[in-house]
């Protein structure tokens, strides 16, 4: 049986890899090491500690500045400068990720697959702010930003909120807020009644969220300032004028509450503060949030004893914590099940059983050999332009099928809810080719796919085997290739697959004493070419495997 019971002991190499590509972005050998000495608790206590971004905000590599808090005027920009503007900001996140050695920015994309928008409809400024929110609330409370989330001036545009008035509702954001953002549809009982609400719900919900304005610049302050006063994020204000006044009564779903309207304002916030606690009052909501977090950082598959003996503790907790995430997650993630213990069967393919994102896949792989890209500041064209968007974005991502930050639809990218292929849609004809080449732009630091302009600083292969500390004896051909498998697949490969890796790979026939005198060559002349043509030839059998593939 799947137990939700605390594992105990130390981590190990093998847990502590599952654990951290689970978790962080950023996945180098130091910190599986440190992970690995550590018991569970302390393990995964550690990946909530705070994190403070290395730069507070994007920079416009053309003006050679932030442009996100520097007090101008933000209304949008036009065309080309909004474009280039967006860009940057992903930029910056993903850079951000790499850096990140805790959960908050693994945390963030999750809240971002659910409370979804896509780029394309929005400022730079406005993406920046949603971006923040999800930020501030990564390990904190759902309800609260549920509530937050709503009146975000990227979710009002994505969504149509700001299209919803009191003569004219539109039903767009209070459908996916049921169906997509919390409660979630249950069997369909009856023509328009999915057993946790009804289309009438949705029709009252509208009207509940009728009035709320996008804020269009990003003002220092005076008349104008709509900023949170917990975040202190800029987020969309009231328009009583536009707002349904009349008191709103739900059916037999929400116990038939009646919400009554506001009267000015700022009561329009208690109004919808008062909705979204009605929701969250249901077990529903909670059980369907775990369940979002489960296919995200264990499996896909939601068995019925998952659901008796993994869902329902987890939402428990949820709900006893009032929706703040921590204490459910760390739950998740100290169980004897994520780690594939405590049931009868120790391969039901926890570990290793999630096909990685490209995403994951070439953010783990460069923080693990140490990718050098431009510098933000003193290269910020090649850094912005250059790396994160004609390549990473261009290459990596889209020709992987990732759409970042924007996917195609609301419910997000097709691998974290559409079954039953879940992260098999990673996988297709279209979208190998960005992966496979991995391992080429990682070690020529070119596109490849495209124009092959200079874009990073390629890996040195050999100076990773001679400094990264995973061998120590370089010139053992056997330990290189026994540790480079240990650090980077999730379980150990059959003998035959290892040794394809080592004998027709790597030495490609020749026998060991012959790199051992190949490497010792190297040392006393400093040529490297000998040896990094095997090395570069098992760093891309390896990255390119299919075991690699799994996380």
């Amino acid at each position: 049986m799947p137990s939700i019971q605390p594992h105990t002991g130390t981590l190990g190499l093998r847990l502590a890899k599952h654990l951290l590509r689970r978790t962080s972005y950023r996945y180098t050998p130091a910190a599986i090491d440190n992970l690995a000495g550590m018991s569970v608790d302390n393990a995964v206590d550690s990946l909530f500690d705070p994190y403070t971004p290395d730069m507070a905000e994007p920079l416009d590599y053309l003006a050679g500045q932030p442009f996100i808090n520097s007090g101008v005027d933000l209304d949008p920009p036009a065309g080309l400068e909004d474009f280039i503007k967006r860009r940057n900001v992903t930029a910056w996140w993903l850079r951000e990720a790499q850096l990140n050695p805790g959960i908050q920015h693994r945390m963030t994309f999750f809240l971002h697959s659910v409370f979804v928008i896509s780029t394309t409809e929005v400022t730079p400024a406005q993406f920046y702010d949603y971006l923040d929110l999800l930020r501030f609330y990564a390990t904190g409370n759902y309800k609260t930003l549920a509530k937050k989330i709503t009146i975000d001036t990227a979710m009002l545009r994505y969504l149509n909120g700001n299209q919803n008035e009191r003569d004219n509702p539109n039903e767009n954001y209070a459908r996916e807020f049921f169906e997509l953002f919390t409660i979630g549809k249950g069997p369909q009982i009856a023509p328009g009644n999915y057993t946790n609400y009804t289309e009438e719900d949705i029709v009252t919900a509208a009207r509940v969220l009728t009035g709320w304005r996008p804020t269009w610049d990003r003002p220092v302050g005076g008349n104008n300032d709509y900023r949170d006063p917990v975040t202190g994020i800029t987020q969309g204000r009231p328009g009583f004028w536009a707002h349904d006044l009349n008191d709103k009564t739900f059916t037999g779903a929400f116990n038939n509450t009646t919400i009554t309207g506001a009267v000015d304002d700022q009561d329009m916030f208690r109004e919808l503060d008062d909705f979204v606690e009605m929701i969250f009052a249901q077990s529903e909501t909670a059980k369907n949030i775990c369940r979002k977090l489960y296919r995200y950082f264990v499996h896909n598959n939601i068995s019925p004893e998952i659901e008796t003996d993994i869902i329902t503790p987890l939402s428990q907790t949820l709900i006893a914590a009032d929706y703040n995430l921590e204490p459910t997650v760390k739950q998740l993630l100290k169980s004897q099940h994520f780690y594939d213990t405590g049931d009868a069967d120790a391969t039901d393919d926890v570990i290793g059983g999630i096909i990685k994102s490209p995403m994951e896949n070439w953010i783990q792989t460069a923080t693990f050999f140490g990718l050098q890209v431009p510098d933000p500041v003193t290269d910020g064209e090649d850094h912005y332009f250059g790396w994160y968007w004609r390549t990473v974005a261009l290459v990596l991502h889209e020709t992987g099928g990732m759409t970042f930050f924007r996917p195609e639809n609301v419910a997000g990218y097709a691998a974290y809810y559409q079954a039953p292929g879940y992260d098999k849609n990673w996988f297709g004809g279209s979208t190998l080719i960005g992966r496979y080449k991995l391992p080429e732009i990682l070690l020529t630091g070119q596109r490849v796919l495209f124009s092959g302009e200079t874009m990073a600083s390629p890996i040195n292969i050999v100076s990773f085997i001679q400094n990264s500390g995973i061998v120590s004896d370089p010139a053992d051909g056997t330990e290189i290739v026994d540790n480079l498998i240990g650090y980077l697949f999730a379980e150990a490969t059959e003998p035959a697959r290892r040794d394809y890796f080592l004998n027709q790979v790597f030495l490609d026939d020749l026998s060991l004493i012959n790199w051992q005198f190949e490497w010792q060559s190297y040392e006393n002349t400093g040529n490297a070419t000998s040896v990094r043509i095997p090395l570069e030839r098992l760093f891309t059998a390896l990255i390119s495997s299919q075991e690699f593939q799994n996380n």
